[in-house]
């Protein structure tokens, strides 16, 4: 009778572990699935993310060779719409494509050194900074080492962000002459001008937005190659988003104009 009184408690002894032994395949198989649907979900996310990547990638390189038609067939309108970075229709996108010639900049490897200090110290505030800069510059200088990025002589911190994009508008490293091309010549380069007296940096803006021969050339024949530079060199940069995704993308152009044709010098992923 003994026996027979136990087996019940045993019976309900192995089903309660044969319960809970399948309530642990569940919550494994449970917890399988999730990682599995949430895996499959990140995936289908991350394709439509490079999607649209691509696309934008493609828009932005269409902006390229749209200012590269541009400059080659040299079409004012558009030419003026991009130095002021125009914005293109394509493919029913919106691109935003500027096209600058680098001869307007300072080169920091070939120009004039107390016309790159100037400007260097006219676009960075911070003294303590600007003389970091200058710094680095001056012994790369001294060891004919070439300065590959204006970036590169900034502070890390710096490297990325307002101070780096302010110092690529005035500075290049492509020219490879002393001066600047007037007439492309951002006010702060002209006002910067080694040697100008006061009074004459609001008549040199004047003369730079104005363009013509009759009212640069006093300060042409007085500055010499300080104002004499003349390098057909172009920097274009497009800019395309795709629901949400930017792409950007820039190029350096070199433009013949007698044989109407541009050669490509670079052509990479913009930083920002």
């Amino acid at each position: 009778m003994a026996t027979n009184d136990r087996q019940p408690d045993d019976q309900r002894d192995a089903g309660g572990f044969v319960l809970l032994s399948v309530l642990f395949v569940v919550a494994i198989v449970s917890t399988l699935l999730l990682a599995v649907t949430v895996a499959v979900r990140a995936n289908r996310a991350n394709a439509a993310t490079e999607r649209r990547l691509v696309q934008a990638g493609a828009l932005a390189d269409a902006g390229l060779v749209r200012a590269m038609a541009a400059l080659e067939d040299g079409e004012e309108p558009a030419l003026s719409t991009f130095a002021r970075s125009g914005r293109w229709n394509f493919a029913g996108h919106e691109v935003i494509v500027s096209l600058v010639p680098e001869v307007g900049k300072v080169d920091v490897n070939a120009g004039d050194p107390a016309l790159v200090v100037n400007v260097l110290r006219a676009m960075v505030r911070d003294g303590a900074k600007a003389d970091r800069i200058i710094a680095r510059l001056e012994a790369m200088r001294r060891t004919s080492r070439y300065v590959e990025s204006i970036r590169g002589l900034l502070d890390p911190p710096d490297r990325t962000g307002r101070l780096a994009r302010d110092l690529e508008a005035v500075f290049t490293v492509w020219t490879n002459v002393r001066g600047v091309d007037p007439r492309h010549a951002p006010a702060t380069i002209l006002r910067n001008l080694p040697g100008l007296q006061q009074g004459e940096a609001d008549g040199l803006v004047r003369a730079s937005a104005q363009g013509t021969h009759a009212e640069l050339s006093p300060f042409l024949t007085r500055f010499g190659p300080l104002l004499g530079a003349s390098r057909p060199i172009y920097r274009a940069r497009a800019e395309a988003r795709v629901e949400g995704v930017a792409a950007r993308r820039e190029a350096l152009l070199a433009h013949n104009a007698e044989a109407r044709a541009v050669s490509i010098v670079m052509w990479r992923d913009a930083l920002e």
